[in-house]
C-alpha cells in the first residue's frame, strides 16, 4: 500500500521492543547482583546462599599477585586459582531446585552428536567434562542430559563464530557412541563434605585428588550440589599470544543441579576461556560484559549499567553482542581484539580454517554474496546468509528476505568468488501470514558456466514451515547457487536462511 507502513513492520516492532522491555530471559543472562563491591575493594560481598553467591573462600586479588585487578582468589587451593566469583542463577531457575533429567526424546532433539569432532578423542588440549557428585550417584540417570549440554554448549560457540564467518567447536575428550561422535562424561565420586561445603576449594581438591589436573584440560563439572549456580576459574590474561594463561590448564567451570544448562555451561566455560576480560570495551570490570543480548553480559555489579545493544533476545544464547569484546574470528584490523585477547584464537577450540575463511565441513553460504530479484525495502537479502538460525517462519527478532508487493516467480541467490563443490542445501521459509507466504513450489539451481540449471538428483522440495528443509543433489562445482521461489496466487515469497554444504 504505498504512502503506508506494512503491517509487517509494525508487528516487527513491536516484537522488538518486547524483547528489550520483558527483562531477563530463562537463558543465559544472569539476573541476581551480587551486593556492591564498590565500596571497600579489599572486602568481598556478603554471600547470599539462596541466589547462590556464596564468597566464603573467596579473597580479592592482591596487588602483584596473579589474578588481576577486580578478581577474586580461591583460598586453599595450589597453585592460586583467579576467578570472577559466583553467578546468580538465569530467570526461571533455583540453585535449590535440581534440574530434572532430559527425556531421550528431547536429548536426541537437542542433538544427538557432535557436529566437528578432532583426532584419537584425547590427544591434545582439551574441555573433559565431569559429572561430580558425592555417596548418591544420578549418572546413569543424567549421562545422555550431561552430553547434550556439553553439545549445546559447542553449538553456542560454533553459531556465535559463524556470525564472523568463522566456525569454532569445543575440542572435547570424546568417544564413539552408537557410531556417533559424543563428549566423554566422567564419574568422579568425592566426600559428601567437600561436595557440599560454602567453599569452592574443598570440592577442587578432591577433584585434583582424583587425578584430573592435566594441564592440557579444561575441566567442565556438572556438580551434584545445591551450592553455587555456576562459578569459574577466569585468568584475567589480556596478551595476545599463545602463551595467554587461558590457553592452559588445569582450570575448571562448575554449574550445580540447579542450572545444568547449555547457556549455564558456556557462561562458566566461556570464563575459563578467557571471557570477559577488564579491559575490554564494554567489560563490567568483573569479568562479564555490559552490552545485551550475550552469554557473557549481565549486570553483575550494582554500579554496573548495562545497555541493550543487540536487541534480539534470541542473542541470549550467543557470544560476544557485536563481536568487540571477546569473541570475534575475524577481527578488524585495529580493533579490540586484534590486539589482545580473543577467546576465538584460544588453543581449546577446533577452528576449522580461521577466522573469515570457508568453515570446513560447514555451511559454505556463510562466505558467499547474496542477491535477489527484488527486496523490500524495509527487510535485506543479506538475511538468507547471515548465520543466524530463525525460531519459526515468523521470526520477527532477526532480519528477513521478502518480495512484498511482488508476487509470482522470485529468486535469492549465493555468489561466491571462486568454485565449490556442493551436494546438500538447506533453506528455512519466510511466512508472516500478512502477505508474504510459502510458495506454491520452489527449487534449486546452479550456475553451470552459461545458464541457470536445476540441481540433478534432488531428494525433494517439501513446502513447509517453522523448520528448515533439507535437499540433497548430485554434486556439484559452482559459483552460484539459486533458491527459485513460485508465490502461491497473489501473494509475495520470501526467506529467512539458505545453507550450503559440501557433503
Amino acid at each position: 500500500m504505498p504512502g503506508s507502513v506494512p503491517p509487517r513492520i509494525i508487528v516487527a516492532a513491536v516484537a522488538a521492543l518486547g524483547l528489550v522491555v520483558a527483562g531477563v530471559s530463562a537463558g543465559t543472562a544472569f539476573a541476581g547482583d551480587r551486593g556492591s563491591r564498590t565500596a571497600d575493594l579489599t572486602a568481598v560481598p556478603a554471600d547470599d546462599a539462596a541466589k547462590g553467591l556464596v564468597y566464603s573462600g573467596l579473597q580479592r586479588s592482591r596487588p602483584g599477585g596473579p589474578c588481576a585487578a577486580g578478581l577474586l582468589e580461591v583460598k586453599g587451593t595450589s597453585p592460586v586459582m583467579c576467578t570472577h566469583g559466583p553467578d546468580a542463577p538465569p530467570a526461571g531457575l533455583s540453585v535449590k531446585t535440581s534440574v530434572p533429567a532430559m527425556a531421550q526424546s528431547d536429548a536426541a532433539a537437542a542433538g544427538p552428536a557432535l557436529a566437528v569432532c578432532e583426532g584419537d578423542g584425547t590427544s591434545g588440549k582439551r574441555v573433559e567434562v565431569l559429572y561430580v557428585h558425592g555417596s548418591a550417584s544420578r549418572y546413569s540417570q543424567y549421562l545422555e542430559t550431561f552430553r547434550s549440554l556439553a553439545e549445546g554448549v559447542d553449538t553456542i560457540f560454533n553459531e556465535s563464530a559463524k556470525e564472523t564467518g568463522g566456525e569454532r567447536h569445543v575440542r572435547y575428550v570424546t568417544e564413539t557412541v552408537d557410531g556417533a561422535c559424543r563428549p566423554v562424561v566422567r564419574d568422579v565420586q568425592i566426600a559428601d563434605s567437600a561436595l557440599n561445603a560454602d567453599d569452592w576449594a574443598p570440592l577442587l581438591n578432591a577433584v585434583k585428588a582424583a587425578g584430573y589436573t592435566r594441564t592440557d584440560r579444561k575441566y567442565l563439572q556438572f556438580v551434584d550440589a545445591n551450592v553455587y549456580c555456576g562459578i569459574g576459574g577466569l585468568a584475567g590474561d589480556t596478551s595476545k599470544s599463545d602463551a595467554n594463561r587461558s590457553n592452559v590448564g588445569p582450570e575448571y567451570a562448575r554449574a550445580d543441579n540447579g542450572c545444568w544448562t547449555a547457556g549455564v555451561a558456556a557462561h562458566e566455560l566461556g570464563h575459563t576461556l578467557g571471557a570477559v576480560n577488564n579491559n575490554a570495551p564494554n567489560a563490567s570490570g568483573f569479568g562479564h560484559c555490559t552490552d545485551e543480548w550475550d552469554v557473557m553480559c549481565y549486570k553483575d555489579d550494582p554500579s554496573v549499567t548495562v545497555r541493550t545493544v543487540c536487541t534480539a533476545q534470541s542473542h541470549d544464547n550467543r557470544l560476544d553482542c557485536n563481536h568487540d569484546d571477546y569473541y570475534n574470528t575475524n577481527p578488524p584490523a585495529g580493533s579490540y581484539l586484534s590486539q589482545y585477547y580473543n577467546v576465538a584464537d584460544n588453543l581449546f577450540l577446533i577452528k576449522g580454517t580461521g577466522g573469515g575463511g570457508t568453515p570446513t565441513g560447514g555451511n559454505l553460504a556463510l562466505t558467499a554474496t547474496p542477491s535477489a530479484s527484488y527486496t523490500s525495502s524495509w527487510e535485506s537479502v543479506n538475511a538468507i546468509n547471515d548465520g543466524i538460525d530463525p525460531s519459526s517462519s515468523n521470526d520477527t527478532a532477526n532480519p528477513r528476505w521478502g518480495t512484498w508487493p511482488n508476487s509470482g516467480q522470485q529468486w535469492a541467490e549465493l555468489q561466491w568468488s571462486s568454485a565449490q563443490t556442493l551436494k546438500r542445501a538447506q533453506v528455512y521459509l519466510f511466512d508472516d501470514n500478512q502477505g508474504i507466504d510459502v510458495p506454491s513450489s520452489w527449487r534449486l539451481q546452479y550456475w553451470n558456466g552459461s545458464a541457470y540449471v536445476d540441481v540433478a538428483g534432488a531428494s525433494g522440495y517439501p513446502v513447509t514451515a517453522d523448520a528448515y528443509i533439507t535437499v540433497t543433489f548430485t554434486q556439484v562445482s559452482t559459483q552460484r547457487l539459486r533458491v527459485l521461489l513460485q508465490s502461491n496466487a497473489a501473494s509475495s515469497v520470501g526467506l529467512l536462511e539458505v545453507k550450503a554444504f559440501a557433503s
